[in-house]
């Protein structure tokens, strides 16, 4: 493969994309049940992660959530900074901690089945637990 055809070298360090290149997510996905574990990192590797989130429930159920995780070794906050679907709010999302570990997890609203793929940038510790 020859990725010269879809990456420049950018400013300031950076990695560009050439025109007309794009990502595209398509899975793994998993299916929703309550406190299913969608990502987990450790603590000590990064500090806060950055969430794009699709939730597909069949035709006419589908939702996109933009969020962030940030966490220490005790506790981890989320914020949902944005959020659109084609009716309502399909899924919760909620975050937990452990001693090294942060869990983000998704539970579905309402019996009807749903299916999730994620997309993520993670964010490394700057100081040494």
């Amino acid at each position: 493969m020859d990725f010269t055809r879809y990456f420049l070298r950018g400013l300031k360090g950076t990695l560009r994309f050439n025109n007309g290149v794009n990502l595209s997510y398509k899975g793994p996905w998993v299916e929703i049940f309550p406190n299913t574990v969608i990502d987990e990192f450790y603590v000590g590797d990064f500090m806060s992660a950055e969430y794009t989130i699709c939730v597909d429930g069949g035709t006419v159920d589908k939702e996109i959530i933009k969020c962030l995780v940030v966490a220490g070794p005790s506790s981890a906050s989320i914020t949902i900074y944005g959020r659109t679907s084609l009716q309502d709010d399909m899924i919760t999302l909620s975050a937990t901690v452990n001693d090294s570990k942060v869990t983000l997890l998704a539970s579905p609203i309402g019996p009807e089945s749903k299916k999730l793929i994620f997309s993520v940038s993670y964010y490394h510790a700057i100081n040494d637990l």
